[in-house]
């Protein structure tokens, strides 16, 4: 039997584990020494600037069904060099990690291989606020890994942010965080599809070129949204109801 045939039929006695006894195999991997550690998902990187990318860049990914019809009536937005972005996150607390109890993930979704990225879209929902706007911020967005429990990171920002900028903190800190694991897995990022919800219409309007943006603090933020969401092989982005958030959140 060839090396390609040996691993082909690897491949298919893995897909016939079950979600636990797949984790235990990549962990007894990783004690012989046969796979390289990866960490939990964490976003511990200061958030650094990205080149900003053309609305025609993001068409593929942003609107599959085609770029929206421009409105004759919407103002032009200005194109001025945007400030330089800095991030304003101060701390992190992971409060769900995936574990590896029996049942922990749901039955029917299955968890990605070692070094792919899951077939299923990565759900990410998000929301951020400030206590004043401007003021100290906080942020939170869950994270559901297909094959995976879901995992709620908190985030606290600076003093002096405002709703909007925790708004967009809050999801670029959750991309950052998806680019970070699968790089780390050894996944190519380009396969890999997001599903993300939040509620604020601004933030999701603004990235898909619905919205004008007019403040330069937020176009550096939508920018460095955009450059992050081209890495994937598909995105979407919706806008649901303050509600849902609360329940996913708890704010």
């Amino acid at each position: 039997m060839t090396s390609t045939r040996r691993i082909n039929a690897l491949i298919e006695e893995v897909r016939q584990l079950s979600p636990s006894e797949r984790r235990r195999l990549v962990r007894q991997l990783r004690i012989s020494g046969l796979l390289e550690n990866d960490e939990i998902l964490t976003d511990q990187q200061p958030l650094t600037i990205a080149p900003s990318i053309s609305q025609s860049g993001l068409t593929y990914f942003l609107h599959p069904s085609g770029p929206p019809t421009p409105s004759s009536a919407r103002p032009q937005e200005t194109h001025e060099p945007p400030a330089p972005y800095k991030s304003s996150v101060s701390g992190r607390v992971v409060v769900g990690v995936p574990g590896d109890e029996e049942g922990s993930a749901a039955p029917s979704v299955m968890s990605p291989l070692p070094g792919q990225a899951p077939e299923q879209p990565i759900r990410v929902i998000f929301d951020g606020g400030s206590k004043g706007n401007p003021g100290l911020g906080y942020g939170s967005y869950a994270l559901e890994w297909p094959g995976f429990p879901r995992q709620l990171v908190q985030l606290k920002f600076g003093d002096h942010v405002t709703n909007n900028e925790a708004e967009y903190d809050t999801l670029i800190a959750a991309l950052e965080a998806i680019v970070k694991r699968l790089k780390e897995s050894g996944a190519n990022i380009s396969t890999a599809r997001l599903d993300i919800w939040g509620d604020s219409q601004l933030v999701i309007s603004q990235i898909k070129g619905e919205w004008q943006v007019n403040k330069a603090e937020l176009k550096t933020r939508r920018d460095r949204a955009r450059a992050l969401l081209a890495l994937f092989g598909q995105a979407r982005l919706s806008h649901h109801p303050r509600e849902k958030s609360v329940e996913v959140l708890g704010h």
